[in-house]
């Protein structure tokens, strides 16, 4: 036999001892995204196991991430047994440790959390847990290890340096590939595993995604949208001129703060009179208007985002990312000046993850549907009169010697409204066209206009009587959802009712996200402040709307308040839809005579973001 011939033999013998470890290598994986997705679903319905193999994308991309990291590790380490321990390892750390969090705190693991263990580790050691080791976990570890065995037996030999071209290309492949199927939302549609699970909770379609892929769409979100030329040292420049300044004694009042979900008065919107009596389910909200100061907030949503104007409010920020971590927030600031700082909402803690960012945000107590509301209604969530029943007892249960913050968010009024008539409905409030789709939900909204004011004033008369100083802000958080058609945040009621929703339009715009809020104190509290409540305040963002509080109670603030109280003279409304009021004027784009003011918006914004200020508290 010739060289050239030998030469030739020994190419598929080389090439098959290139492949076989990889096909070995991508049979383990897939044993192992299996073994991760019987962690993913944690402590929800075993019935999500299930679905991830009626989607079978869900286990295609579970499996490409860990093929693809193992892969890189083969291509680096040349042993397809120690590449694949490796991504074991990190891949069964992720499932069990996604596992626990979903137990301890309804949270599942994101990509962030690695960046702050510590604060998680803290947060985590304040609770009291006892987690047991599942015979899922340890099936999930056995199969890992069975696999390595497997491979180390089978694949003794390691890999040339030369060999390691072909695994380098398909490792090049894979890579692009698998980053390509977790960044992009065509595979997304199709791990829609939703048959099992309840989709208004976040932390539940993170899970019937499996954990490695979702793990690993929120490591493609890590990258923060730090402003252009942000430096630390710069934010501290445009902040140096701010300093903390504690609240005096003497107006440290009690306040009250209840955001009304799709509460808004539609009467102010300019509707067309003859089509729908837009007065009388406001009257007894005028009422109270007319002994209070109201203006107009402007929302960054319409129909849903409810937790933008709860979060840019209690932060000051104007748009809040999903925070991991401790966060900086006026709560804090009030416990800070000796509050004492709780609230409710009647629906689940994990919605919108509430039970852990509040506590991120420095609520020292926070009531759901889990430790209160459940015992006291029946229903999916509690109305408002039994929400403001609770927010009256933990008032008058907490301290008169201690400051008392609340801040609460209601459920009632939430869509959809009924836009086939079926319900019966107290009044007839719509005159025209009363028997179609807009006609019925307009309707069904009114009368739950009227109904829920006639609760808020229960809460109002009782704390009228109080002889304890109190203030009350009330809001909503958007305008209501109203049509036939509830998954496209229909505005066809208001458009059939002559209110403009064209945001193209000035009018149009501040109609589309506007609601309004009204700051409300008992003769008490208007003694102590000198200040009589009354008058319009200034159309702004859930981001300042705690300075038009603080303008009212007289307040100085802490160093950031008094900074944002600066920037609201500049820029009132700062929408996350592009939009910005310059002195009063929409624009889109900042002109150059106020691009150094809104760099100070931003650097500030950021800073304040990214550098917790309340260690002392937390620990």
């Amino acid at each position: 036999m010739t060289t050239q011939t030998k030469t030739r033999s020994r190419a598929p013998g080389k090439l098959i001892q290139a492949v076989f470890p990889m096909v070995g290598m991508f049979l383990a994986c897939v044993v192992l995204a299996i073994a991760c997705l019987l962690l993913s679903y944690s402590n929800f319905s075993p019935d999500i196991f299930k679905g991830y193999f009626e989607h079978p994308m869900i286990l295609v991309v579970n499996t490409l991430v860990a093929f693809a990291l193992c892969m890189v590790l083969y291509t680096c380490i040349g042993r397809a047994w120690i590449a694949y321990l490796v991504t074991a390892l990190v891949c069964l750390g992720i499932a069990i440790g996604n596992y626990y969090l979903i137990i301890i705190r309804c949270d599942p693991l994101q990509a962030e959390d690695i960046l702050c263990l510590r604060e998680a580790l803290n947060i985590t050691s304040t609770q009291s847990y006892e987690l047991k080791i599942s015979w899922r976990i340890v099936a999930a570890v056995a199969a890992g290890a069975a696999c390595c065995v497997a491979l180390g037996l089978i694949f003794r030999h390691g890999l040339s340096l030369k060999g390691r071209l072909l695994p380098l290309m398909v490792t090049s492949v894979l890579v692009c590939g698998t980053y390509w199927a977790v960044n992009t939302g065509t595979i997304l549609r199709y791990c829609e595993n939703y048959e099992y699970i309840d989709t208004w909770s976040s932390t539940q379609i993170y899970a019937s995604r499996g954990v490695l892929y979702s793990f690993s769409r929120s490591a493609l979100n890590l990258s923060s949208s730090k402003p252009d030329g942000y430096s630390e040292e710069k934010a501290e420049q445009y902040m140096a001129g701010y300093t903390d300044k504690d609240i005096p004694e003497e107006k440290k009042v009690d306040i009250i703060v209840i955001m009304r979900e799709s509460y808004n008065d539609l009467s102010d919107l300019g509707g067309t009179q003859t089509g729908v009596d837009w007065q009388t389910p406001y009257e007894l909200y005028h009422k109270l208007a007319q002994e209070s100061y109201t203006g107009r907030m402007v929302s960054n949503g319409f129909g849903g985002n409810t937790k933008d104007a709860e979060r840019c409010f209690l932060t000051g920020s104007s748009e809040v990312p999903a925070y991991r971590r401790l966060a900086n927030s006026y709560v804090w600031w009030l416990r800070r000046q000796g509050y004492t700082t709780e609230g409710a909402h009647p629906f689940n803690g994990w919605f919108y993850n509430r039970q852990n960012f509040n506590r991120y945000i420095g609520f020292e107590n926070y009531y759901f549907k889990e430790n209160l509301f459940g015992a006291l209604s029946d229903e999916k969530a509690a109305d408002d009169d039994i929400l403001y029943e609770q927010i009256l007892r933990l008032y008058n249960e907490s301290s008169p010697d201690e400051p008392y913050f609340s801040f609460s968010v209601t459920f009632e009024g939430h869509g959809p409204y009924d836009y086939r008539g079926k319900d019966a409905q107290d009044n007839q409030y719509v005159l025209e066209g009363a028997d179609t789709a807009d006609g019925y939900a307009l309707n069904d909204y009114l009368n739950c206009v009227r109904r829920r004011d006639e609760e808020l004033m229960v809460l109002i008369d009782a704390l009228r009587q109080s002889d304890r100083p109190v203030v009350v802000l009330t809001y909503g958080d958007h305008n209501a959802t109203l049509g036939a058609d509830i998954n496209n945040y229909t505005t066809a009621a208001y458009d059939t009712y002559g209110i403009n929703m064209d945001v193209s339009t000035e009018e149009g715009f501040y109609n589309y996200y506007t609601t309004e809020y009204l700051i409300w104190a008992n003769d008490a509290a208007k003694e102590v402040l000198d200040f009589d409540f009354t008058g319009t305040g200034p159309t702004v963002s859930p981001c300042y709307l705690m300075n038009v509080l603080a303008e009212c109670l007289g307040w100085e603030g802490n160093a950031h308040l008094q900074a944002m109280g600066d920037l609201m003279q500049t820029f009132p409304v700062i929408s996350t839809k592009g939009i910005v009021s310059v002195e009063g004027k929409l624009v889109q784009q900042i002109d150059e005579a106020h691009t150094e003011q809104w760099r100070k918006f931003e650097y500030i914004n950021y800073n304040w973001q990214h550098r917790f200020l309340y260690e002392e508290l937390a620990e």
